[in-house]
């Protein structure tokens, strides 16, 4: 694994982005080398809350081992209390939260957006179906059936704020709709996830990379599923 592999992954979901970081740190003994190369991912990947906590808690003196396992305790308690929710429920999701995907393996079926243009939705669904889980998959313009047959909604989140929380293109049209058929929405995000953050959406007639990321204001989330 290298830096350079890491920055240029825009399909994966942000837990395997950390897992992925942290293993390039060990790597580098020196305070300064993993300072720079946390920065540097983060440049990258602007949107994900949890490379700032961990460039934080790296500026503060932990050391990788502590802030890896404090992340491991922080998404187990978020898989257990979300497995709680979906088990043997249909459940509706957009794009691939790897956190998301331990709980659904709880599920009683899965309908997951194809998530255009990255296609994340598709490689859920292959993780989803290999092992054992009754998992289809809709195409984005589909997704108010999606909706319409599902108990619930569960997305994951790149970064909670007060009033918003920023995730893949497609969840908020994703939100809306489970708004507009009274379906319960629920966003799975540890707390490491809780951020000031200054996200910025780009508006513009043609799409570009920085569009994979959208908010969705607070008040669209029935409850947000933490550790």
């Amino acid at each position: 694994m290298d830096i350079e592999t890491i920055i240029s992954d825009k399909k994966s979901g942000q837990s395997k982005i950390i897992a992925m970081t942290l293993e390039l740190l060990k790597r580098h003994k020196k305070k300064a080398e993993r300072l720079e190369i946390c920065r540097k991912i983060c440049e990258a990947h602007k949107a994900m809350a949890g490379l700032r906590w961990i460039l934080k808690s790296l500026e503060e003196g932990r050391s990788v081992s502590e802030i890896e396992e404090e992340i491991r305790r922080m998404e187990d308690r978020c898989v257990r209390n979300l497995e709680g929710i979906v088990e043997g429920k249909i459940i509706a999701t957009i794009s691939r939260s790897h956190l998301v995907e331990r709980a659904l393996l709880k599920a009683k079926h899965v309908i997951v957006l194809e998530s255009t243009p990255g296609g994340e939705g598709l490689e859920m669904a292959r993780f989803l179906r290999g092992r054992g889980l009754l998992a289809t998959t809709f195409p984005d313009s589909a997704l108010s059936y999606a909706v319409k047959v599902c108990d619930a909604v569960v997305v994951g989140a790149d970064a909670v704020t007060e009033s918003y929380f920023v995730n893949k293109t497609g969840t908020l049209p994703l939100a809306l709709t489970a708004k507009h058929f009274g379906k319960v929405f629920y966003v799975a995000s540890p707390s490491y996830k809780f951020a000031d953050v200054d996200f910025e959406e780009v508006v513009d007639t043609t799409f570009r990379e920085e569009m994979l990321f959208e908010r969705i204001p607070k008040e669209l989330v029935t409850e947000f599923v933490t550790d």
